[in-house]
């Protein structure tokens, strides 16, 4: 778990750095990786970006209320914008979850009025995020 830990702090993390952690060689560390990958445990490497550095500091969840019928055609329509960061079926008051990142809430707003206006959605709710207690290890937000 601690090479685990070591790449989830940081992508880049040296196998010396590793090996120190885990109080293991570096061939092990290696041979670790390797296998985690082999598995699928480990299924890529990327960066993380700064949203807030970009500019885009508007992060919103948007839950969706659709007609089952219709849900396939929404997800594949809703899951081309390049605004939605994650995509998530759900149970309970909502059917899918959207996690989208803006740099304005006039950007928020269009995507409401123009990327949500599909037909099979029933009903929204919109949560804005105000700040983070914990921030989000892949986004940032």
């Amino acid at each position: 778990m601690k090479i685990i830990q070591c790449l989830t702090d940081d992508g880049r993390c040296t196998y010396k750095k590793m090996s120190e952690e885990a109080g293991v060689s570096e061939a092990t560390v290696k041979n670790r990786i390797d296998k985690l990958r082999e598995e699928g445990i480990i299924t890529k490497f990327t960066v993380i970006l700064d949203y807030h550095k970009l500019g885009r500091a508007i992060k919103a969840f948007i839950g969706l209320k659709v007609q089952p019928a219709k849900l396939s055609s929404i997800v594949n329509d809703i899951k081309k914008n390049p605004d939605v960061h994650v995509l998530y079926r759900t149970s309970g008051d909502v059917d899918l979850l959207i996690e989208v990142i803006f740099e304005q809430m006039e950007d928020l707003n269009a995507f409401l009025e123009k990327e949500i206006a599909l037909d099979g959605i029933i009903g929204t709710v919109v949560t804005i995020v105000i700040g983070p207690y914990k921030r989000c290890p892949w986004t940032g937000l």
